[in-house]
């Protein structure tokens, strides 16, 4: 599967085709039957059948697309949010949080080993910090949800109290990258890999990064700028082979205008912006 993928972006990045994926498989099979149908073994041109049959069932499947969604960063993405303080506040939304949303399916990983044992669960509450906390992927798959979007999947892999400037420096900025970066990078592959394991055809459409606090007070502000770029485009180049066609969107979000808090807040923010 992965080479084939590889054979569409190639087509796509020169420039020469824009080819969905029903419509390539298509063209594959109808070039593997006439590749294959040049021999004059008549046991091999009976092989070519049976592949034919196969290749089509492939056709089918492959064209079960799964939208993904890659959530990142620290704190506020992890979830530090009481999941009481939702209950007591508005009860009607808290239940059906609490139930959660079927149609969008999410594999976790945050600090302190709060994960989903890399399996997919439906999207509700307790999938943040702790079974009693959640973060936004909640809120995400409500919207989801609500736009009756088909086959999502959330991949959320966040660490509180960390920074891009160690933990999720990207290769580009430093030789091997972080240990976020590597840990995050295996967690999507993976994850990936049991999507397609699914029987569907994942395409990553976002990645959502949540981080810049701890940058904004380590002394490292004034490099945010160069370390985000050289992640996105990192990122983008590990996951070349699952973004969608129309590539993979970076959705970046500010911190909190804190002086008091967060010293370095602006400099972050503007680089946020800048990157956009």
């Amino acid at each position: 599967m992965k080479w084939v993928r590889l054979c569409r972006l190639n087509l796509t990045k020169r420039g020469k085709l824009k080819l969905r994926n029903k419509h390539f498989y298509l063209l594959l099979l109808i070039a593997t039957v006439l590749m294959t149908g040049c021999s004059e073994n008549g046991q091999q041109n009976s092989s070519i059948t049976q592949s034919s049959e196969s290749s089509t069932s492939s056709v089918i499947e492959e064209n079960n697309v799964a939208q993904v969604v890659i959530l990142l960063g620290q704190s506020n993405m992890e979830g530090h949010t009481w999941s009481r303080f939702l209950t007591n506040t508005m009860a009607d939304k808290a239940a059906e949080f609490n139930t959660g949303y079927d149609d969008v399916q999410i594999a976790f990983h945050n600090s302190g080993d709060y994960t989903s044992g890399g399996e997919f669960t439906s999207v509700k509450l307790g999938q943040g910090l702790s079974m009693n906390q959640f973060g936004p992927e909640v809120g995400i798959a409500e919207v989801l949800h609500n736009a009756n979007k088909e086959n999502v999947f959330l991949l959320k892999y966040a660490h509180g109290a960390t920074s891009l400037s160690g933990h999720w420096i990207s290769p580009s900025s430093r030789r091997d990258g972080g240990p976020l970066y590597r840990g995050a990078l295996q967690f999507v592959l993976n994850s990936i890999n049991k999507i397609e394991d699914m029987g569907y055809y994942p395409e990553i459409k976002a990645i959502c990064w949540m981080q810049g606090e701890d940058d904004s007070n380590n002394g490292q502000h004034d490099n945010y700028y160069t370390y985000t770029k050289n992640f996105v485009k990192d990122l983008r180049e590990d996951l070349i082979l699952y973004m969608d066609l129309d590539g993979i969107g970076f959705l970046d979000a500010a911190i909190a205008a804190l002086d008091s808090v967060w010293r370095q807040h602006v400099i972050i923010n503007n680089a946020k912006q800048t990157n956009a």
